[in-house]
């Protein structure tokens, strides 16, 4: 993989990655244009070559690069365009010291961010209920070739360690993944009781927050808990996907960059049924009294 820094701003990121979703959602929302690398992750390696290691020593994706410059980590990347491009309709923070605290502490509640482990989160916990097709991915590789690239050129020992573990187990361990489950319960009502029926969006106006949630829900959907957002269970979040569903930049930044081998993943998995953990999910709504 050769880095060619051609371009005012180049994305580096993988079609279902969570993180280069939300970056992908923001570039569009912007109207900003970029040229996009594919960084495969879990059934190539890819993201732990050499060539990549020099522009993300973490071995993360999303990196985005303007003039050359790399930035890291999905919110501050959306930081910096939002200081960046301060013409354009859109922010995705607010300039309202008191809304954008409340932005703010929605975002972690909401996000992907490392100093939170797996499943402490809704956003991590979205993240956790991918394992499942993840391991069927990376179990498409050696175990010797798997075992070689996460313990010598990994440099997160924990997310290393998770995936080894799938590749050896062929899944993710069903009681770790029962705590994905609970969190994405716990996410869900905690945002249908933030929304109103008739918010079109969560903070009033379209923020970070609403890209994020757009990213959290379609993964749902790609993990089959299909009736979830259509429950009327959560009719605020029912309307609520529904309007982020409608901008054109969840076309572009997701389903235009859907991942054939995540398709393949998912039809094998799931077929047409709902995600075998979807009884305890209502289980789990329902030791919340909703």
């Amino acid at each position: 993989m050769q880095l060619n820094f051609e371009y005012e701003f180049e994305l580096y990121g993988y079609g279902e990655s969570l993180a280069s979703q939300i970056v992908r959602m923001c570039l569009s929302e912007k109207e900003l244009k970029y040229k996009n690398h594919r960084i495969g992750l879990e059934s190539t390696g890819e993201h732990l070559h050499k060539s990549y290691k020099k522009i993300n020593p973490k071995c993360l994706v999303p990196t985005l690069l303007h003039n050359g410059c790399p930035i890291h980590d999905s919110v501050k990347i959306i930081d910096y365009l939002d200081n960046y491009d301060t013409s354009n309709a859109i922010r995705f923070f607010s300039d309202d010291v008191k809304k954008n605290v409340a932005i703010r502490e929605l975002v972690r509640e909401f996000s992907l961010d490392e100093s939170i482990s797996v499943g402490e989160n809704f956003g991590t916990s979205v993240a956790g209920i991918s394992t499942q097709i993840l391991a069927h991915l990376i179990c498409k590789r050696p175990l010797l070739s798997v075992l070689w690239d996460y313990t010598v050129k990994h440099p997160i020992r924990e997310r290393a360690l998770i995936f080894i573990l799938m590749r050896i187990l062929g899944k993710p361990p069903s009681f770790k993944y029962r705590q994905f489950v609970s969190g994405i319960a716990n996410g869900v009502v905690y945002v249908e009781k933030l929304l109103d029926l008739d918010a079109e969006y969560i903070m009033g106006e379209y923020s970070v927050a609403d890209v994020i949630l757009s990213v959290l829900f379609h993964r749902l959907e790609i993990t089959a808990f299909h009736k979830v957002l259509a429950s009327e269970k959560f009719p605020n979040v029912k309307s609520y996907w529904n309007s982020l569903k409608k901008r054109p930049s969840y076309t572009e930044a997701i389903i235009n960059f859907e991942e054939e081998e995540w398709t393949d993943s998912k039809t094998h998995l799931y077929g047409a049924q709902e995600n075998p953990e979807i009884e305890y999910f209502w289980s789990e709504v329902d030791r919340l009294k909703v």
